[in-house]
Order: C-alpha cells, then structure tokens, then sequence
C-alpha cells in the first residue's frame, strides 16, 4: 500500500513538472487559485434569516441582533460570522447558521446564543450535522455524530433534547452523572445540573422537528455545499487536463520522425 502511494504521488509530481515544463500548467493553477478562493470564502460560518416563511435578502436586517466582541454588528445576508459572536432573535426571525464543513443550526425566535462549539444561553436551536458536532448549555453538552435534533433552554434552567435522525450523546458538564446515549425518538429532560428523565418523544414531535429543518433548507441554499461541490468539480476538471496532457504528449512521443529520403543517384557521385 505504502508504495503503491508513493508511485502515485511520484507520478502526480512529473506530471505537474512536464506541464510546468512546456507552460502547458498555468492555466490550470489559476483554476485551482480561484476555485480555493470561492471555497475559502465559504469557509466560515454564514447567516441566513428567515421571516415570514421568507428569505430575507435585503442588505440591513430587523429582528437579529450580531454582538461581536462587545459591540454591536449590522446583520446581513450571507454575512460571516466568528466563533464567540453572539446571535439574539425577536419573536419573528428564524437565523440559519451554515458552517463550513455543511453543518447547519437553525436558531429559533427569541433565542440566544454565541457561535463557536453553539452555546445556548436561553430558547431553541434545531441542529442538522453530518460530522461530529457540540451543542453546550450550562450544565450539560449534546454531541452528535450525524444527526437532526432540538436543544431548548427554558428560563427556568430546564433544559428538553429531543432526537430526530440517528443518536446524541448527553454528557455533564460538571461530572454529576455518565454518558447517556439517545437514539431516534427519545428525549432527555435536564434540570440544572441534574439528569431528571430520558424517555420517549411524541412521534409528532419527532415530525416537526424533521419538517422544519426541510422547510428552512429549501428557503436557504447551502453555501458550504455549494463551495466543495465546487472544488470537487474543479479538482476533476484540472485532474482531467493533466491526463489528457500526459495523453497528447504520450502519443507525439509515440510518432517516429520522418525519414530521410533515399539518396538520389546524383546524390551518390556528389
């Protein structure tokens, strides 16, 4: 395996030395430049707002307050947003947080949290994550590996998880009680720092939770998404140009030179 690997990466490097060699890469590194240039600017987390069932696109947005370190920041669509920023919602703004690697929050209205590992000081976030993935409250974390679920914060400390698509792991900030799995339909009840139940969700609530994060998908694109298919279509592109180069010059190293025309018979007596 490891010199099948290297005889790979041998023969990547000389082909990029051959174009290089006959100018034939600068094109294609100019690709590539660009196309790690469009995905780098996805590589944050952006904002969406939805209102009214709507995408709200406009370039100031009501409803959302952005605190950077201290200060105030105007919200915008598509804005990128820092971990430790914080993001407060009125009763009337759904925000959509999309991060780079295609995770996505969806907070709710009159909810407050701050970016980073999400931190839920008060209200409702919906999450849908295909990697590993943290939602932290005072007193306990919801980590999930692949999954849709919900995080609520009462003002009361209560805090409800509910699971919608594969497991969550449940674990106490403080130590107070184990690990505890849910999986699909299953819910957990916290209080402080105190694991007061795990049982069953109602089916419809399971329901909702699915068909809201549907809906608000379909009203946000996913920028992440779009970024590494992106790449993924450039990468291709650029792998097929070098082939097809080490192609064209294999088959004009393939054809023999001309011959030389026999000597004519004055050639000879010359």
């Amino acid at each position: 395996m490891a010199s099948s690997t290297q005889s790979n990466t041998t023969s990547g490097w000389l082909a990029w030395r051959h174009l290089l060699e006959h100018g034939r890469a600068a094109p294609l590194l100019v690709l590539l430049f660009l196309l790690c240039f469009a995905v780098s600017g996805c590589a944050s987390i952006t904002l969406g707002v939805v209102q009214g069932e709507q995408l709200v696109d406009s370039a100031t947005i009501a409803g959302v307050d952005v605190v950077r370190q201290g200060a105030r920041a105007q919200p915008k669509h598509n804005m990128s947003l820092q971990p430790g920023d914080e993001i407060r919602t009125d009763a009337q703004s759904t925000v959509v947080l999309t991060f780079a690697e295609g995770a996505r929050v969806y907070v709710q209205p009159n909810t407050h949290v701050r970016l980073g590992s999400i931190f839920v000081f008060i209200g409702e976030v919906l999450v849908k994550a295909r990697g590993l993935f943290k939602v932290k409250t005072e007193y306990a974390t919801a980590a999930s590996e692949g999954t849709e679920y919900l995080v609520r914060v009462d003002p009361d400390a209560h805090v409800r998880v509910v699971v919608a698509e594969d497991r969550v792991a449940l674990t106490s900030n403080t130590a107070q009680w184990a690990k505890t799995w849910l999986a699909v339909g299953q819910s957990a009840t916290i209080v402080g720092p105190d694991l007061l139940e795990v049982g069953r969700a109602s089916s419809g609530e399971v329901e909702q939770i699915r068909t809201r994060i549907r809906n608000l998908d379909a009203l946000v694109p996913n920028t992440a998404n779009l970024g590494t298919a992106a790449l993924a279509a450039g990468l291709f592109a650029i792998g097929v140009g070098v082939m097809s180069s080490r192609s064209n010059d294999g088959h004009d190293s393939d054809r023999k030179a001309p011959m030389e025309p026999p000597p004519t018979r004055g050639d000879k007596f010359r």
